[in-house]
This record gives structure tokens, C-alpha cells and sequence, in this order.
């Protein structure tokens, strides 16, 4: 803890990466404002449930239907002029949204701001890592989204406080200031300075469609084992958002107010976690806790279904929080240490929208468990999913360990280059490099992981 503490205050040494982390972290905290606007006028003019669904449709869609082109332009060099143009698309959005009202405006205003969200959230996580040297990606990341699991939280409390006490308008025009402060947060990235393979030119489709990082992704045995894993757990564990309210308030008793501290305590989980994921400081540690924290959160999820009471079940729900926290940092500590830089942007954009296209499939199949099951049956049988998904994982992965050489029989792929290099005898090949999977930085509500805002978001969110 102390060591990770040290690390942490050193990276905020620098006035580079305290200016970048900072602005990121406002404008997430302008974008939680904006959603709870959003989702609040929608209900103040009436427009019903189906409305309210609508809006939230368009809000995922900018990050499925542009994850390939968003994938292409995060590998360019230079990320200033797409992240300073996004954040000016999303600066005109938000002032759309504080001088107009109604549900057209709202929904066409609200997937404008997540269209340019998803052209730069890509470049914003591919940039990061060229604030810090190797060794400090991963105090980096777990930083970033630390922070910004504070942000989202604390921005949408101020959401609903300026509604309440000013007016709709005045969370649109602090997420417009806060795009302000982004853009000249944008001004302090690095360009590209190491040498990189220049990728062939790929056609309308494979630009359009997140094919070449799919088609990375697929090189690699492993990680295509992680990501057949860690999608359809995606769908299960974010499917119980839309019963989680049920559990809490009608079968444990809890109240309204309880709800919404449980909310506000799993978010600070989720904060420690991802702090915490700096100490996971090699591949093969940060491999292993992805693997392990499917099952082990998916137990957690069980014993919420479970639950004798509120006191429990807010045990249960921080302890959740800090393995989704630590899960969702590690991935993307993967997602752009493990990457080459000529596709990182594109695996990062495909695995979000991915990411996305789950979350989505997950909304219907919470309908469908609460209409089926009740609640606490509807929790039991997600962890039980959960729990499968991630021992087969845990199975699976187990072949694809190397033990050609003792080195390399306790190292994943991606590490076997480096243990060539310090053991001249050994056999593994010194080429081998592997990507990884990104997870979106949060599940809907607080078990959202989006890249988010970032793979997240503090993604996630990544939220930027």
C-alpha cells in the first residue's frame, strides 16, 4: 500500500500528467451532470418509460456504430486534432441541450455529445500511456481510473443538485465548460515519438467496421479465450442493474435513501479497487486476476441473491465493487502495455464496442429475468452464469501456458519475449507479443465498465 501510495504521488508530480488527469476527471464530472439532466428532463416532460429507453439507446450506439472508425484515427501519431475537434463536437452538443428542450432535440443533442465521446475515447487511452515511462502504465491507469470512479459519482450528485435548486439548463452548460477545460487538456498529449510499423491501407469496410482489431485480437489464442469469457459475463452481470432496485427495496426492506448509499459505497469500491490494481505490477499477475475475478465476483453476485439483510448485502456490494474496480483497471493496463502501437487504438475501439453491443443485449435479458424470476432467483441464477463463464475461463486458459523452459512456464505469452532477453539459453521465442482484452471502464450504473469513458472510464468512462 505504501509503495503504492509513493508511486502514485510521483506520477501527480508532474505537471503534464496532474494537467491531463485533471481535466479528464472534470470532464467526467460535467458528464455525469449532463446524464442525470438528461434522464431527468426526459421524465419532467412526461414522455414515459419507452422515451426514456430511446434516449439511452442513442447514447450506446455512437460507440458500436464508430468503434472502427474511432479504432483507425486513435493510431494516428498525433492525437491533438481529433480529441480537440471530438471535444468541441460535444462543447456545441452540450450547449444545444441548455438552450433547447424537447424529446427530439434531447435524444438528436444527446448522441451528438456521445458521438464525439466515442471518436476520442479511443485516442485518449492510447495517449495516456505516453505521459509515463513502461514501468509506470500501470500506476497510471489504476490512477486514471481511480479518479475517475470519484468523478462520475460526484458529477451526477451535482446533476441532480443544479436541477433542483437552478434549473435543467445549468448541468448542460457545466458539462459545456468542462469541455472547455478538456480541450485545453488535449493540448498537453504527446505525439507518437518511437518509431512505429506503418499499417496497409485498409478499405471503406475494415475502416467502418472494427475489423483489424478484431483480426488482431485473434492472433492470440489466449486473449481470444479472454474475450469469449469476458463478453457474454458482460451481459450477465450488468443484466441484474435492471433488479438490483427490486432486491434492495422490496425484498431486503431497504429504503429509498439506503438504495442510493449503496450505490455511493460501491463506487468507492470500485475507486479502491482500481487504486489498488497497481499492485499487480507483471502480465502474469495482471492475467491471473482477470481470470480469477470472474468467478470470484460472479460468488459475490450469489451471495447479494442471498442476502438476510441491507447490512449484508452492503458488505457485499462494496466488496463487488473493489473486484470490479481492480478488474476493470488491470484489463486496460493490458489493454495498452500489451498492445503494439499500430493497432492499440483499434483493438481498444473494437473491444468497446463490443463492450457496448453487450451492455445493450444485456438491458433485454434484465427485462426478461425480472418478468421470468424474482429478484433474488434472478441474482442467484446471474452468478451462477458468471460462475461458470469464468471456471471454464480458468480451465481453458490453463493449456495456454507455455512450458517449453522454467522460465517460461510460469509466464503468459506477452512475457516470454522478456524472459528470452535476461536468459540467453532459454528457448521461447523472443517475437511473441500479444494484445488484450479492454473492458468498458463501468457496468450500467455502477457495475458499468466502459472504456471507457473509459475500455471504460474512469473508462468507465473510457470516461475520458
Amino acid at each position: 500500500m505504501k509503495h503504492m501510495l509513493h508511486d502514485c504521488g510521483r506520477l501527480l508530480g508532474d505537471r503534464r500528467t496532474r494537467w491531463v488527469l485533471g481535466g479528464l476527471a472534470v470532464s467526467v464530472v460535467g458528464d455525469g451532470a449532463a446524464r442525470v439532466a438528461i434522464l431527468l428532463r426526459v421524465h419532467a416532460e412526461g414522455d414515459g418509460p419507452s422515451a426514456l429507453a430511446v434516449v439511452l439507446v442513442l447514447f450506446a450506439l455512437p460507440m458500436i456504430l464508430l468503434a472502427g472508425v474511432a479504432g483507425a484515427l486513435a493510431d494516428r501519431p498525433d492525437p491533438r486534432p481529433l480529441v480537440l475537434g471530438a471535444a468541441a463536437l460535444q462543447l456545441v452538443a452540450a450547449v444545444v441541450l441548455a438552450l433547447t428542450g424537447g424529446l427530439a432535440w434531447t435524444g438528436g443533442a444527446a448522441f451528438v455529445l456521445q458521438t464525439g465521446f466515442a471518436l476520442a475515447n479511443s485516442a485518449w487511452m492510447v495517449a495516456l500511456p505516453r505521459l509515463v515511462t513502461e514501468e509506470d502504465v500501470g500506476t497510471l491507469v489504476s490512477l486514471h481510473h481511480g479518479l475517475m470512479a470519484l468523478a462520475a459519482p460526484t458529477g451526477a450528485a451535482l446533476g441532480g443538485l443544479l436541477v433542483q435548486q437552478i434549473g435543467t439548463a445549468a448541468p448542460f452548460v457545466l458539462d459545456a465548460a468542462s469541455f472547455v477545460v478538456l480541450m485545453g487538456t488535449g493540448l498537453a498529449l504527446l505525439p507518437v515519438r518511437e518509431p512505429t510499423t506503418p499499417s496497409a491501407p485498409a478499405g471503406i469496410l475494415r475502416t467502418v467496421l472494427p475489423l483489424d482489431g478484431l483480426a488482431a485480437l485473434r492472433r492470440h489464442s489466449l486473449l481470444t479465450l479472454l474475450a469469449a469469457a469476458v463478453l457474454p459475463f458482460i451481459i450477465a452481470i450488468e443484466s441484474i442493474n435492471a433488479i438490483e432496485v427490486y432486491l434492495v427495496k422490496d425484498v431486503l426492506g431497504g429504503s429509498s435513501a439506503f438504495f442510493g448509499f449503496s450505490e455511493g459505497m460501491a463506487g468507492a469500491g470500485v475507486a479502491i479497487g482500481a487504486l489498488l490494481a497497481s499492485t499487480a505490477r507483471t502480465t502474469t499477475a495482471r492475467a491471473r486476476t482477470v481470470l480469477w475475478a470472474l468467478p470470484a465476483m460472479s460468488l459475490l453476485v450469489v451471495a447479494e441473491g442471498l442476502a438476510p439483510g441491507t447490512s449484508v448485502y452492503l458488505v457485499l456490494v462494496v466488496a463487488v465493487g473493489l473486484l470490479l474496480g481492480g478488474l476493470n483497471a488491470v484489463v486496460m493496463t493490458l489493454v495498452v502495455s500489451e498492445t503494439e502501437a499500430g493497432t492499440r487504438g483499434r483493438v481498444v475501439a473494437f473491444v468497446g464496442g463490443a463492450a457496448r453491443s453487450c451492455g445493450m443485449i444485456a438491458l433485454a435479458v434484465g427485462g426478461l429475468l425480472g418478468t421470468l424470476l424474482d429478484p433474488r432467483a434472478s441474482f442467484v441464477a446471474v452468478g451462477v452464469v458468471g460462475l461458470a463463464i469464468g471456471l471454464v475461463a480458468l480451465w481453458a486458459a490453463r493449456g495456454r501456458v507455455p512450458g517449453a523452459c522454467p522460465e517460461s512456464a510460469t509466464q503468459w505469452p506477452a512475457r516470454r519475449r522478456t524472459a528470452a532477453a535476461e536468459s540467453p539459453g532459454c528457448p521461447c521465442a523472443p517475437g511473441v507479443r500479444t494484445v488484450a482484452l479492454g473492458l468498458p471502464k463501468r457496468f450500467s450504473g455502477w457495475r458499468q465498465m466502459r472504456i471507457s469513458r473509459r475500455l471504460g472510464g474512469g473508462g468507465e468512462s473510457i470516461d475520458q
